[in-house]
């Protein structure tokens, strides 16, 4: 009798521990998104508000892609290296309206999937749970022995610096178009196998404003570029492929 309690006791342990585990993304909506060499699908998803939903991005094309909210998007910035899934838990806002992720190659082609939140409010679905993320570089807070400033406009990147030594280095980008149209400053690093690595970046810059991040950079080739995308901010273009973007040497 002993034996048969203990074992009841045990089994309902597991199957709490195992809602427990469920709670946290197994009542999650999963949402698949694919990425190719030719972009990203779909264009767009359709979302309660308030829904709890998980982005199970399968990354099919031969360079690494990243994924971010845009636009005042509360989704951060992930790693998808090529071949790889990742897993990202989103929660929609209270309100509906249109939101906006970018799905993108460094210095490659991006995608802007817009996610469209209407009708009745999602019913809770649960505790959230934290994404997957791809091991970006953290920016550092410490007093920097480099500091760079950058210009960005309509369609050109320039610095009063081409070189800094290894190590923390604060970026300083001013959006000096005297048009309307919103930048954004990546510093990418060139990979040797060909592509490059988003080190970090200052995004959402308004005409005539300002804004900065502090790097912590390993010796090699970069480029500072706008990866503003169609779709983003208003744009009809790709600002990089227009020519945003700046040769720039850490050694």
């Amino acid at each position: 009798m002993t034996r048969l309690v203990v074992c009841a006791a045990f089994l309902a342990l597991v199957g709490a521990l195992t809602a427990a585990c469920d709670d946290g993304g197994g009542n999650r909506r999963v949402i698949r998104v694919t990425q190719t060499d030719a972009g990203c699908s779909p264009a767009s998803i359709a979302l309660q508000p308030g829904e709890k939903v998980r982005f199970e991005i399968k990354n099919d094309g031969g360079d690494d892609r990243e994924v971010e909210g845009v636009e005042g998007t509360n989704l951060d910035e992930v790693l998808v290296p090529s071949g790889r899934t990742r897993n990202v838990d989103y929660t929609a806002p209270s309100r509906g309206g249109t939101q906006k992720i970018k799905c993108y190659t460094p210095g490659g082609n991006s995608t802007i999937i817009e996610l469209e939140v209407s009708g009745p409010a999602a019913a809770s679905s649960g505790a959230s749970a934290p994404g997957e993320n791809g091991g970006q570089v953290r920016i550092t807070t410490g007093t920097p022995p480099e500091a760079i400033s950058v210009d960005l406009t309509t369609f050109k990147v320039t610095s009063d610096r081409a070189a800094v030594r290894p190590g923390p280095v604060r970026f300083t980008a001013h959006n000096v178009d005297p048009t309307s149209a919103v930048h954004e400053l990546a510093v990418l690093r060139a990979k040797p196998g060909g592509g490059y690595q988003n080190m970090g970046e200052v995004e959402d810059i308004e005409p005539l404003k300002s804004g900065e991040v502090v790097l912590d950079l390993p010796a090699g080739k970069y480029l500072l570029a706008c990866l503003i995308a169609p779709g983003e901010h208003g744009s009809t273009t790709d600002h990089f492929s227009e020519g945003m973007q700046l040769d720039f040497t850490v050694s």
